[in-house]
């Protein structure tokens, strides 16, 4: 089966957002949105948005992370392809 490959641009796209994304969800004024008194499974809805929030923040930031690394393995590996193929010159 062959693995889902994303186009690298976007990878690092999706990179440079996270942080902005991650910035907006965490200010206060999007966390005063989920202040009300609301218990979800016994915890405030404001902390559990913050620890929600965070966790998937992470957990994104971990594939971003994971994308990232395959693709300069890829690109280190076609470096070194190209280097073996070039002529030694002396």
């Amino acid at each position: 089966m062959k693995r889902w490959a994303a186009n690298p641009q976007s990878v690092r796209d999706a990179a440079t957002l996270l942080p902005i994304t991650a910035t907006i969800l965490l200010l206060p004024p999007f966390i005063l949105l989920f202040a009300v008194p609301v218990l979800v499974a016994g915890i405030p809805l404001i902390v559990a948005y913050v620890f929600g929030a965070w966790l998937a923040i992470v957990f994104c930031a971990w594939l971003l992370a994971r994308n990232l690394a395959m693709e300069d393995d890829a690109a280190g590996a076609e470096g070194e392809a190209e280097a073996r193929s070039l002529p030694d010159g002396g």
